[in-house]
């Protein structure tokens, strides 16, 4: 016991010397926290349009200033050469040209509102022809001095709003402790191996359980402080809220360390040099990285890619700590989560051992 303790300061020291793994362990993830925390994705988008008019009569030109005071519309005005420009520049949603008597011509051209819109984005096209189509039936029902056939009577129900650093900051969690668990325990351990540094440990007094479980235990405490990282940096600069259990949230953390060593472990086993290990580990995990629910929702994507990515070790990962983090969830709102990650957690683990006995076999 005592063995293990010393080895374990003595891996922790290790680690924490280790300026490379540090960087990709903390100062990557966090990086990558601050850059889309600061990016805001969940502000609504205004619209760029060009609005070409020349000498509007009265009437338009109460429409041209209708139009420009529309907030969810940024008017750009100009002439319709270098707005049409713009907008094959990808510049603009839409451009629209007002006639000069637009609202006081009847029944010819000069009675026609043209609105360009760009092939390549139809949806910010529709989405200002629906807003110039509101405007004219609200000019249209004016006119003609008529009524509503119906009112409508606005309900707002009060329900939490997530925002995208709220989705974020659970799955960068989980993908920092999926890369330091796999590539840091990969890497140390075929190195070792490569160097003689596992056989020359065969001859010590020291047993071979002892120094993996020294390293096994100083990764998860290493997994441990980088949740307690984020989540302080979480809080104090995006005032994100954990509303369940840090018990339970704890849990899943060591449970996910638990399953991505394991993964390691078996990638130290089957790579034959430290430089085969990236490249092996990148296989695996790379994929994870984009349909694991770490920056984007599954259910965003095609119906067998979900499939395949709600099957996945990260998924089970960040779903879990996302549910816990956003929802308050508890073990029973979890329980697939937990299970698919016991399950994985069960099958690296029993490849890490037959894999990496064998590699100890070769080199005794």
């Amino acid at each position: 016991m005592y063995c293990t303790y010393m080895l374990t300061i003595a891996s922790l020291k290790m680690f924490l010397r280790n300026r490379q793994a540090l960087f990709f362990t903390l100062f990557f993830p966090l990086l990558i926290l601050l850059i889309f925390g600061v990016m805001n994705f969940d502000s609504q988008p205004k619209m760029n349009v060009g609005l070409v008019t020349h000498d509007p009569d009265a009437p338009t030109a109460r429409l041209v200033e209708q139009i420009r005071g529309l907030g969810d519309l940024t008017i750009h005005n100009g002439q319709l050469e270098s707005e049409l420009a713009e907008l094959n520049r990808g510049n603009r949603a839409a451009v629209i040209e007002i006639p000069d008597h637009l609202l006081s011509a009847s029944g010819d051209d000069s009675a026609t509102l043209r609105a360009y819109t760009s092939s390549s984005e139809p949806m910010l096209g529709q989405a200002v022809l629906a807003t110039l189509d509101k405007l004219d039936t609200t000019w249209s029902l004016a006119a003609a001095h008529a009524r509503p056939v119906f009112a409508i009577d606005p309900r707002t129900v009060q329900v939490r709003q997530f925002r995208y650093i709220e989705f974020l900051l659970p799955g960068i969690i989980a993908m920092a402790v999926m890369q330091m668990s796999v590539f840091s325990v990969a890497h140390v351990f075929a190195h070792y191996r490569e160097k003689g540094i596992l056989k020359r440990l065969l001859a010590t007094p020291m047993r071979p359980w002892q120094f993996v479980t020294a390293n096994v235990i100083t990764r998860l405490l290493v997994a441990l402080a980088q949740t307690a990282i984020f989540i302080i940096v979480g809080t104090k600069m995006f005032h994100i809220h954990v509303a369940g259990s840090y018990w339970l949230l704890t849990l899943a953390v060591i449970l996910g360390a638990v399953m991505f060593l394991g993964l390691g472990f078996s990638v130290s086993g089957i790579a034959r040099t430290t430089e085969s290990v990236p490249v092996i580990a990148n296989l695996v995990v790379f994929p994870m990285l984009f349909i694991g629910n770490v920056f984007f929702s599954v259910g965003s994507m095609p119906g067998w890619l979900t499939a395949i990515a709600n099957n996945l070790p990260l998924t089970f990962f960040s779903t879990a700590v996302r549910a816990i983090m956003n929802d308050g969830a508890g073990p029973a709102d979890i329980a697939r989560d937990l299970i698919g990650m016991s399950i994985w957690a069960a099958i690296l683990l029993t490849l890490a051992t037959v894999t990496f006995r064998f590699q100890e076999r070769q080199i005794s």
